[in-house]
């Protein structure tokens, strides 16, 4: 008979459940494991971070003296975040160096090591007052991007109120500024002070627009070839000139300049009347002198703006670290609770209001100036620093046969008329000029031609319309002909010069030769003592040479040039740059 088999014990437990349940309890585990070891990791890795595992690293800013006091106090309160970049812990530290200082500096590259002493830390991040600085540096990749504005401030004219109204009553534009200056148009003077030293950037600035004004552009930039025009040049030289003539000490920076202008008394009586400076200089000055009695015109036309760009800077001394750094302090500045520092400044930032806190209005302006690039801004420094001076010159030019000498690829006298078309070209129409030439037996009666009487360049009345037009024609038919009287031709020249003296105006001979004398009527000794005799102490001429080559008659145009006043200027060759920049320093 057969048997149940539960009848002979108990059932058996399968193992395939128990072994699943513990597959499944041994993978909670490790999932639960795995979270736990990552966040641990993800918290170990945080720890390591903020404990600057790879040490710290500096953030050297260089800011303009302007910006650089509220550029400080971002920087405290960026250095407070505790910011971490590349597991390095972030300080920063800031330079207040004037902007065309850092300027020149990076525009001599490597040829010339940072300064440390004079400049501070080389900088990862430059702040100066304009991007016209940046557009100046001539060493491509030394700015990382672009360098984007941090508050801006355009550059006004400070001036008092009662000049303030004459001046928007005339609708003064920029391009009237040297004539107002001169005088030709009010009655004092304008009195516009043009500091050049360091911290001066805004003289700069208002330079540009003046010339962008008088080429007519909207908005610039001003072109190499426009700042080397007549008009511009003319222009330019013309403000630097009324401002010399202004008397007293001349401030060296726009803040001495504007301190000047808040602490004098009577304007009408006072050499400065107005300073070329941002509008936030002149908010600080009144924050800092109470009761100063100065206010902001804008002149019409295109108006430079100090936009205070962050300038990233390349190079070896700026490593990664760093460079990302100044990225990350730059859009913390923007930031509008970092920005109402500058706002409160006297700065204009988007979307905040100005302070309020001072009489100074923040007028609006037609259009910004777009900044010149570095060769056209050089250009046009060059003339306010070496002004060409109202003259009444006469050019007495050797064309012995000598001059028809071959010097480089031309002869001397087609390298003498091309320099002084040259120059012609360049000198304002306020110029008096006049041209000579003289060899020997040019004509019955004298080694000597009047080829253009002395006279203003812009007077019509020739054939070819102009003087300036008539000199041009002139020079480029002249001759080389024999001996040279160069004693005859240049006592008849000084006696006209004389007689036919200019006032208020420098009056010179301007001889240039190669050769000695070769016609003995007139001695050396004659020379001199018809010099003396007709010089007149009353109606100064002086006599200026240049001397090409060998010279054997030097000794005597020494003497002539010394006993006029004058200066003599010798050069080797009249091809290459020697020839152009004797002319450039006797004519100007």
């Amino acid at each position: 008979m057969g048997q149940h088999r539960g009848e002979s014990g108990a059932r058996g437990i399968s193992k395939g459940p128990l072994i699943a349940l513990g597959l499944v309890a041994v993978i909670v585990l490790g999932v639960v494991f795995w979270f736990q070891l990552r966040d641990r990791i993800a918290d170990q890795g945080m720890a390591a971070a903020g404990a600057c595992v790879e040490g710290d690293s500096v953030l050297a800013i260089a800011a303009d003296p302007d910006i650089a006091p509220q550029i400080q106090t971002l920087a405290d309160r960026y250095t407070a975040t505790e910011p971490v970049i590349r597991d390095q812990c972030v300080t920063v530290m800031v330079t207040s160096v004037a902007s065309d200082t850092v300027r020149d500096a990076l525009s001599a590259g490597a040829d010339s090591p940072w300064d440390t002493e004079l400049l501070g830390p080389a900088p990862a991040l430059w702040i100066p007052s304009s991007s016209h600085s940046v557009s100046q540096i001539p060493v491509d990749g030394l700015v990382n991007g672009e360098a984007r504005p941090l508050a801006t401030s355009p550059v006004v004219l400070a001036v008092g109120p009662d000049f303030e109204g004459a001046l928007t009553d005339a609708a003064v534009d920029w391009g009237d500024l040297p004539s107002l200056q001169m005088g030709r148009d009010s009655v004092p003077p304008l009195g516009m002070a043009l500091p050049e030293g360091p911290g001066a950037e805004s003289t700069e600035m208002a330079v540009e627009s003046i010339a962008a004004t008088v080429t007519g552009s909207a908005s610039g930039p001003v072109t190499e070839e426009q700042a080397r025009s007549t008009p511009v040049m003319s222009a330019l030289s013309g403000l630097v000139l009324g401002y010399e003539a202004v008397p007293g000490t001349k401030p060296a920076t726009t803040r001495d300049a504007l301190a000047a202008l808040a602490a004098q008394g009577d304007p009408t009586t006072a050499g400065i009347h107005a300073v070329a400076a941002t509008e936030q200089q002149v908010y600080q000055t009144l924050r800092e002198t109470p009761g100063t009695d100065l206010t902001a015109y804008v002149p019409k036309g295109p108006t430079p703006v100090a936009d205070h760009p962050a300038a990233i800077l390349a190079g070896q001394a700026v490593d990664e670290t760093q460079s990302r750094a100044a990225a990350q302090f730059a859009e913390f500045v923007r930031q509008p609770e970092q920005a109402r520092v500058l706002a409160d400044a006297g700065f204009r930032v988007d979307g905040l209001d100005h302070p309020g806190d001072t009489a100074l209005t923040f007028p609006g302006f037609e259009s910004a100036l777009v900044p010149a690039d570095a060769a056209a801004a050089t250009e046009l420094m060059q003339v306010v620093q070496n002004p060409i001076t109202e003259r009444s010159s006469t050019v007495l030019l050797d064309v012995s046969s000598s001059m028809g000498d071959v010097d480089g690829s031309a002869t001397r006298l087609e390298n003498t008329t091309a320099a002084l078309a040259a120059r012609l070209d360049q000198s304002p129409d306020t110029l008096n000029l006049g041209l000579w030439e003289y060899s020997t037996n040019l004509n019955e009666s004298r080694p000597y031609n009047i080829l253009v009487a002395t006279g203003p360049v812009s007077a019509g009345g020739y054939i070819e319309g102009t003087r300036r037009e008539a000199l041009n024609n002139r020079l480029a038919r002249v001759e080389s002909a024999t001996g040279s009287a160069t004693y005859v031709s240049l006592e008849a020249v000084y006696k006209s010069a004389v007689d036919r003296y200019t006032p208020d105006r420098i009056n010179s001979v301007l001889l240039i030769t190669d050769s000695g004398n070769d016609d003995n009527s007139v001695t050396s000794a004659d020379l001199l003592a018809s010099i003396a005799e007709t010089f007149t102490p009353s109606a100064p001429v002086r006599v200026d040479v240049v001397s090409i080559g060998q010279n054997p008659d030097l000794d005597t145009l020494q003497a002539v040039a010394d006993r006029t006043g004058g200066s003599l200027e010798q050069v080797a060759s009249s091809d290459g740059p020697e020839l152009p920049t004797a002319l450039d320093k006797l004519m100007s």
